[in-house]
């Protein structure tokens, strides 16, 4: 249990936008590292079709780096471990594989259009959509 006061559901406030961004600029980092070099061959020396497929891997890929670190890393991927943030349900405890999963899908499908910074900026508490979406929370580790 995180956080939680004399019985009841009232976990941390959420992390800001800033530090929320940032852990994720630092999570994109290191896969494109890892992503980059097969990621230039798919488009200079592979088929388009071949290319396409490979963008397609590639989403896959993220969004099990987000869901194992998420479920088998107590909340934190290694951007998030550096910028002290955690991810957590509704009753403070970790995010199981298959949620985890789907979050992670629709946080980089929201990312790609553009909603989830609208959506942290726009609600009143600073919730993200998927967040709200999965009763999930990101906040700021005091200690």
């Amino acid at each position: 249990m995180i956080g939680l006061v004399a019985a009841t559901e009232t976990l941390p406030r959420p992390a800001p936008l800033d530090a929320r961004f940032s852990a994720f600029l630092l999570d994109g980092l290191i896969l494109f590292v890892v992503a980059f070099p097969t990621w230039m061959w798919s488009f200079v020396a592979a088929p388009f079709d071949v290319a396409l497929w490979f963008l397609g891997i590639l989403d896959v890929a993220y969004s099990v780096y987000f869901a194992a670190f998420w479920s088998f890393g107590h909340g934190q991927t290694p951007g998030m471990r550096v910028r002290r943030l955690r991810l957590v349900d509704g009753n403070g405890r970790d995010l199981g594989f298959g949620r985890a999963l789907a979050r992670a899908a629709v946080l980089l499908f929201g990312m790609g259009l553009g909603i989830v910074p609208l959506s942290i900026l726009l609600d009143r508490d600073g919730v993200a959509i998927h967040d709200r979406l999965f009763g999930t929370r990101v906040f700021r580790m005091t200690t």
